[in-house]
């Protein structure tokens, strides 16, 4: 409890009676420090996504990782490609080779068939032997090495 000798000899009134009770008032909203605010912001964001939108893409000697899709589909079909045209080229040399095999006389003409027969048969197999190594090859490309 207060002692109320201390405010007579200061002639004070006590404190009840001093102080009023006055409503707290809250604060009043200022509009011009709120715009700044959001206009701060809106330029901010603005800036990054201009400075984010500004990234390009680099090659893969750069980053390691292989950027171009199907490269193994695109290579077997390159493998495809080369090989159909060597088949056809052969063909038509077989073909070609047998017509003048078929227009010489009868004991050279067989001995000539026989050997152009295993003279594509070999060089048929050899085409398909190098297509499987061409296409298997496609599955290492891009693979790199570690170390």
């Amino acid at each position: 409890m207060l002692d109320t000798n201390v405010f007579t000899a200061l002639s004070l009134p006590p404190c009840s009676s001093r102080l009023k009770e006055a409503p707290m008032q809250h604060a009043r909203p200022n509009r011009l420090g709120r715009v700044a605010a959001f206009a701060v912001l809106a330029v901010f964001l603005g800036v990054v996504a201009l400075t984010l939108s500004q990234c390009t893409m680099v090659g893969d000697s750069l980053t390691g990782v292989d950027l171009s899709k199907g490269r193994p589909t695109t290579c077997i079909k390159q493998c495809n490609d080369l090989y159909a045209m060597l088949y056809d080229n052969e063909q038509k040399l077989y073909a070609q080779n047998k017509e003048g095999c078929l227009q010489l006389s009868q004991p050279a003409k067989d001995q000539c068939l026989a050997a152009e027969l295993a003279r594509h048969q070999a060089k048929m197999a050899e085409l398909g032997q190098a297509k499987i190594d061409c296409q298997n090859n496609c599955h290492h490309q891009g693979t790199g090495s570690s170390g």
